[in-house]
C-alpha cells in the first residue's frame, strides 16, 4: 500500500471548493478530502465496565477530472487491517438533473495481521438528490437546503474469493450555512458473518472557509453490537 501516500499529496496540491461525496460530478480540480477517527467499544465490555475501546482511522479523498468522471480513494487502517481502494466514478445524469446517478469501479488492497494481503475488485452505485430551502419549508425548523443519498458498494476479495457488500442511505439537513445534521443508515454483511446494521447520527460544524469538523456517533447491530463515537476534519480546495 505504499502507492497511497503519494496519490494523498498528489490530490492535495490540487483544487478548488467542493461539496460532500455523493454521486454528484466533481468540477475538473476539484478535490474533497475527510479524515476521521473513530473510537468503539462491544454493547457488552460497555455494559461491564471492561475498557475494551478499539481505533479505526480513515481518509477518503476526491478529484474531479472532468467529463462527469470523479477519481476516489478510499483508505481505512484498524488495529489489525490496512485497506485501500482507489476507484473511478463516473456520473450518469446531466449536473442540472434533479436525480443524480453514479455508479464506479475500483481495485485496492487488504492488509490483515497473520493472514498477509489480498488484491479486491469494487463496484459501486450511487443515487442522490438535494433540495433547497424552499423545498423543505415544510419542516417546523428553517432550513437552508438538504440531501439525500443512497450508495450501495460490492467488495470482492479476489485473493480469498470472498464477497461483501454494504448499502447505506444518508439524509442531510441544513439549519444554517455553517451547520449540516446528518443521518445514516447502514446495512452491511461480512464473509461469515449475519448482516450487520448501523444508525450513525452526526453534526458538521464549518470553522473557517473550506474546513469543516464532523461529530458524529456511532452504533452497529449484529453479531457484536458495538457503540462508538467520530471526530472527522472535512477540508476542501
Amino acid at each position: 500500500m505504499r502507492w497511497i501516500f503519494p496519490l494523498l499529496l498528489a490530490l492535495a496540491g490540487m483544487g478548488a471548493p467542493a461539496v460532500q461525496a455523493g454521486p454528484w460530478a466533481r468540477a475538473p480540480g476539484e478535490v474533497f478530502l475527510s479524515f476521521s477517527q473513530n473510537m468503539s467499544t462491544s454493547a457488552e465490555a460497555l455494559a461491564s465496565g471492561t475498557e475494551q475501546i478499539s481505533a479505526y482511522s480513515s481518509i477518503y479523498a476526491e478529484l474531479g477530472l472532468g467529463r462527469r468522471l470523479t477519481l476516489g480513494l478510499d483508505f481505512g487502517r484498524g488495529e489489525f487491517t490496512d485497506e485501500a481502494i482507489l476507484f473511478l466514478r463516473r456520473t450518469l445524469t446531466r449536473p442540472d438533473a434533479r436525480i443524480q446517478v453514479g455508479v464506479d469501479l475500483g481495485y485496492g488492497e487488504r492488509r490483515v495481521d497473520v493472514l498477509g494481503e489480498s488484491q479486491l475488485a469494487r463496484i459501486g452505485l450511487s443515487v442522490g438528490r438535494g433540495f433547497d430551502a424552499a423545498a423543505l419549508d415544510w419542516l417546523p425548523m428553517g432550513m437552508t437546503g438538504g440531501w439525500v443519498g443512497l450508495d450501495a458498494i460490492a467488495v470482492y476479495d479476489l485473493s480469498r474469493d470472498e464477497p461483501r457488500w454494504k448499502v447505506e442511505a444518508t439524509v442531510g439537513l441544513r439549519p444554517t450555512e455553517r451547520v449540516s445534521l446528518m443521518l445514516q443508515v447502514i446495512a452491511e454483511e461480512w464473509p461469515g458473518a449475519e448482516v450487520s446494521f448501523g444508525l450513525n447520527p452526526s453534526v458538521v460544524f464549518q470553522i473557517r472557509e473550506g474546513t469543516s469538523i464532523e461529530l458524529g456517533a456511532r452504533t452497529s447491530l449484529g453479531d457484536n453490537p458495538r457503540i462508538g463515537l467520530e471526530l472527522g476534519l472535512w477540508h476542501q480546495f
